[in-house]
């Protein structure tokens, strides 16, 4: 996703948040708004498999009204139950978080915690900016909103860089290692005369030619079988077993 895929995307969600009037604020959000970025870093000179993980973010929440001050009524009204009850789940787990030796953090109480469960305690860093009126006529929401600031301050945090493999250049890496060992096998090889050593996979028609081998010394028709490569005797061991499945343990005991 580019940056300006993003910002339309933010943009969009602005647009489509649901704004209503009532008598303390003419321009009062109807939800809370939350837009999130999953971030994959990756360095250029450092091992390009490792890939840091992050996760943002980036939280607007619906101020908590008094049903009695605002006047809301109908769908206003509905609203506002709801984001009270949802801003009061999210001060128990604050709270929850906050305690020492609390054992359950009830974040899945409603969307809103379970959504916000990485951004909450542990391995992440939390900034809160709390929006305050300075009318004398706002004090209640002002203290309350201070004190849910309060809480806020108290929850630890550790955090830690997500730093995580990634599968598919992991994948890459082993397969360059690999072929390039077999390049260095084969020039060792090349350098002690053992020119008919091969380290890849046996063919069919190979297979078929260490099976013959295989049946040939266990019916006595060949003395021994010349042996260059551990591949060779893994490969020898397969066609025995098949041997022995084919003809039920019979041929010479050896």
């Amino acid at each position: 996703t580019s940056e300006e895929e993003a910002l339309n995307l933010l943009f969009e969600g602005e647009t489509n948040r649901a704004i209503a009037e009532h008598q303390m604020n003419k321009n009062s959000t109807r939800s809370h708004c939350i837009f999130t970025m999953h971030l994959d870093i990756r360095s250029r000179i450092e091992s390009s498999e490792k890939v840091v993980k992050s996760k943002l973010n980036l939280v607007d929440l619906a101020g908590s009204e008094r049903v009695k001050n605002t006047g809301s009524s109908g769908k206003t009204l509905q609203e506002a139950n709801y984001i009270n009850k949802s801003l009061t789940f999210l001060e128990q787990v604050v709270i929850a978080l906050s305690s020492k030796g609390r054992d359950h953090i009830p974040f899945r109480q409603s969307k809103l915690t379970n959504v916000l469960r990485d951004s909450l305690g542990g391995n992440c860093k939390t900034r809160l900016i709390a929006n305050i009126w300075i009318e004398a006529r706002h004090i209640h929401e002002t203290v309350s909103t201070l004190k849910f600031a309060t809480r806020m301050m108290r929850v630890a945090n550790t955090p830690t860089i997500n730093e995580r493999q990634d599968p598919a250049m992991l994948l890459k890496k082993y397969k360059r290692q690999i072929r390039e060992l077999k390049q260095e096998l084969a020039m060792h090889d090349s350098l002690a005369n053992r020119n008919n050593i091969q380290y890849d996979d046996f063919t069919p028609e190979q297979r078929q030619e260490a099976y013959e081998q295989v049946a040939g010394y266990l019916e006595d028709k060949i003395p021994e079988i010349k042996i260059v490569s551990v591949r060779q005797i893994q490969e020898l061991f397969r066609q025995f077993k098949e041997y022995v499945r084919k003809n039920g343990g019979g041929g010479a005991a050896r």
